[in-house]
């Protein structure tokens, strides 16, 4: 199961939740942690009938024709340049709100509970923390989730591509094609299903890369994991599944500067890292759990990875907010005003983790001056 090593200003505890627990709402901000077997009805169930196994590619698939131009080669990620120092954050004044209404192509629906965000305003974050240091469990490995990013939505075609060995499946995850490496395919909706190229394929498809490093091409950006395409009447809805730590790694360096202050984006990437998981446990539809812009969290792919992202999302592994043995819904924007106009004072401003952290704050002070009451938590599995 998944418990909270949960910390508070006397120590650490250690809690563990029965699963007769964990769908009894909060009073005030979270939704109960599950355990791995309880994430299960809440955020796989409703996905079995679509979630293929993972794709072996077979000697006597057919390969896709390709007309589209050679698409151009993923840059490194941890080589990547970095953005110019700047002591504001790259994410927009848009207020993250609730996601937009379900898509036309039918699919199963899951049911979770609300989530509300803890009281914070600026006021609360005037006085600094003291927190003592998260446990670290011997040998930690963050669980691992899949999450589901909406990257393209009614659009009327996209370009695919692959840098490695991948095959498409159908959404049973029976093989259907493989694709050849670096070489753009144009997908559109047709009559009956989807056209990539010369081929006809079913309404839903996935691009799945055989080999771990492999990644997709979706016309201007590369992506870790595998994606997901669903004609819906002339249109087109694209969908990135991707593991939850990686797809952190593009989020907190699309949503602060690489280069700012290594406690800065330490509390990005853990008010990401509960932002996401909220909603997986309340997804936008059936279809994806959040989008990739600034309604939900800037996500890009890997051309917003950088070495001091990876080191962010790793050294804070598994970690989340929580209140009451369940998990925050980290509300941020870029500074205090925003967050006071949009979230009503609840939530991290991002420029004044910046600051607060060029002032000698860690991280844990930081979430504690944005989110007080508030305490940290990581997710672990058990046997």
């Amino acid at each position: 199961m998944i418990k909270l090593d949960k910390k508070i200003k006397d120590g650490v505890i250690k809690v563990k939740f029965a699963a007769s627990t964990y769908f009894s709402l909060l009073r005030h901000c979270a939704v109960p942690l599950l355990s791995i077997a309880t994430f299960t009805p809440i955020l796989l169930t409703y996905l079995a009938k679509e979630k293929p196994e993972t794709p072996q590619p077979q000697a006597n698939l057919e390969t896709a024709a390709s007309p589209a131009p050679i698409i151009p080669s993923p840059i490194a990620p941890l080589t990547a340049p970095s953005p110019k120092l700047s002591p504001s954050p790259q994410s927009s004044a848009i207020p993250k709100s609730a996601p937009s209404p379900q898509s036309s192509l039918s699919a199963p629906k899951k049911l979770a509970p609300s989530v509300h965000s803890p009281n914070t305003s600026p006021a609360a974050a005037a006085k600094p923390v003291t927190r003592q240091p998260l446990a670290v469990p011997a040998n930690y490995t963050p669980p691992v989730l899949e999450i589901r990013v909406a990257i393209k939505r009614d659009v009327a075609s996209v370009l695919i591509g692959v840098n490695g060995p991948a095959v498409i499946t159908d959404r049973q995850g029976r093989g259907l094609k493989t694709i050849a490496t670096n070489e753009g395919l144009p997908v559109i909706p047709g009559a009956n299903g989807l056209k990539m190229g010369d081929l006809s394929l079913p309404e839903v498809i996935f691009v799945q890369p055989t080999s771990a490093d492999g990644l997709v091409y979706v016309d201007d950006s590369w992506y870790r994991g595998k994606v997901l395409l669903v004609a819906q009447g002339d249109r087109l809805l694209v969908v990135n599944h991707v593991n939850l730590e990686a797809y952190l790694y593009s989020v907190v360096g699309s949503e602060m500067h690489s280069t700012a202050p290594m406690h800065a984006l330490k509390a990005q990437a853990i008010a990401a890292r509960s932002y996401a998981l909220v909603h997986m446990i309340r997804p936008a539809n059936a279809w994806f759990h959040l989008g990739n812009t600034q309604r939900w969290q800037v996500y890009k792919g890997i051309r917003s990875e950088y070495q001091s992202t990876h080191q962010a999302v790793n050294a804070t592994a598994g970690q989340i907010l929580s209140y009451k043995g369940g998990v925050v819904e980290s509300l941020y924007a870029a500074t205090d005003e925003i967050v006071a106009w949009a979230h009503g004072g609840r939530g991290m401003s991002q420029t004044g983790a910046y600051k607060l952290a060029e002032k000698g704050l860690d991280y844990q002070q930081i979430l504690g001056n944005y989110y007080p009451g508030v305490g940290l938590a990581r997710l672990v599995l058990q046997n």
